[in-house]
């Protein structure tokens, strides 16, 4: 009897057993048999044309720091700072010291030499000192000419009278630095520019500097005016390239006739470069590597998500135009956050 219950009650539990882990398989089996869904869309090669920005700053087209030859005080300045003065206009007028008394010489030794002519005339003094005092006569003459014209300064360009670097009544002294930041650093008494027109001078690097040389027409910006765009072209480039950064300075030229952007403000620079093709695909399809600058995203083959890693090469808004996948690669667009490397996918066919 005893022998019975044994069996019965081992039989019991072993059904159970089997009944637990049926149970428990068919629990599993749908978690293990689900794949991510996936939705794609396939990446083409299309024309686009290429953009490269740049920010730099304004400056004069043309620029001088005007001064005189010699010493001398600051007698009158005739235009304030901010006037504009025409080409041949005296803008500085300095103390008649200095040329009264070249004149006074220059009259002295006139005297002279009337006194010693008439006397070599008469035969009572020989010719060598007539011409030694009328070589005297002609260097005093050329004194006072020179003393004369740096009483005045004159305005060699139609410009701007930027900057009074000494006042009415200082001295002006051969050495007289001009120490405002980002312009021109030398002697002078006005700061005189052309704003007619303005040079935006941006750094471009070597790589792309074959691209923007043939460009013809350029949109410029002033952060002061953003709504205003302004045409501009490329005046110069500069010869070397810096070995530290590996750029060069490149100058736009644009038409300032309103005077309206002043020199030291900040200018933004798109060149549209010619027509290229690139395999696209939508933004949202790339992902970036946290903490790199490093972009990959999925594509299925075979219902299996491969990861690629891509590059890059354009940013258009919507989407980007890349290297590391070819024209016609179905590409994950939505469920990319689920994959990792060789998963089964479900395609949605929405």
């Amino acid at each position: 009897m005893k022998k019975i219950v044994l069996l019965t009650f081992f039989l019991t539990a072993l059904v159970g057993c089997v009944e637990d882990n049926q149970a428990e398989q068919q629990q599993l089996a749908p978690v293990a048999e689900k794949k991510p869904i996936v939705a794609v869309v396939e990446a083409k090669e299309e024309s686009y044309s290429p953009v490269l920005e740049f920010g730099g700053s304004f400056k004069p087209f043309r620029e001088a720091n005007l001064s005189a030859r010699m010493p001398g005080k600051i007698k009158k300045i005739h235009y304030r700072e901010g006037a504009t003065v025409p080409k041949g206009s005296v803008i500085v007028t300095l103390s008649g010291e200095m040329a009264e008394a070249a004149e006074a010489e220059l009259e002295a030794v006139e005297k002279d030499y009337e006194r010693v002519k008439d006397l070599v005339d008469s035969g009572v003094l020989p010719q060598q000192q007539l011409d030694h005092l009328e070589a005297k006569l002609n260097a005093t003459k050329a004194k006072v000419k020179m003393t004369k014209e740096n009483m005045e300064i004159i305005a060699p360009f139609d410009g701007m009278v930027a900057e009074h670097m000494l006042r009415e009544g200082e001295e002006f002294m051969l050495i007289n630095p001009g120490l405002t930041p980002g312009f021109s650093h030398a002697n002078g008494i006005i700061r005189f520019m052309d704003l007619n027109r303005l040079f935006l001078e941006i750094q471009v690097d070597e790589k792309e500097l074959p691209l923007i040389r043939k460009i013809k027409d350029i949109e410029v910006v002033a952060d002061a005016y953003p709504d205003t765009k302004i045409k501009g072209k490329i005046y110069s480039t500069e010869t070397l390239v810096s070995v530290i950064s590996r750029t060069a300075v490149v100058k736009i030229e644009i038409d300032n006739a309103k005077k309206q952007i002043k020199p030291g403000m900040f200018g933004r620079v798109r060149i549209s470069l010619p027509e290229i093709k690139a395999v696209m695909v939508p933004r949202l399809a790339v992902a970036r590597q946290a903490g790199t600058n490093q972009h990959h995203l999925f594509v299925v083959e075979n219902d299996v998500a491969i990861r690629k890693e891509v590059e890059i090469i354009e940013d258009l808004g919507e989407f980007y135009a890349v290297k590391g996948i070819e024209s016609g690669e179905k590409v994950v667009s939505a469920g990319k956050t689920k994959l990792r490397d060789n998963v089964p996918v479900t395609v949605s066919d929405k």
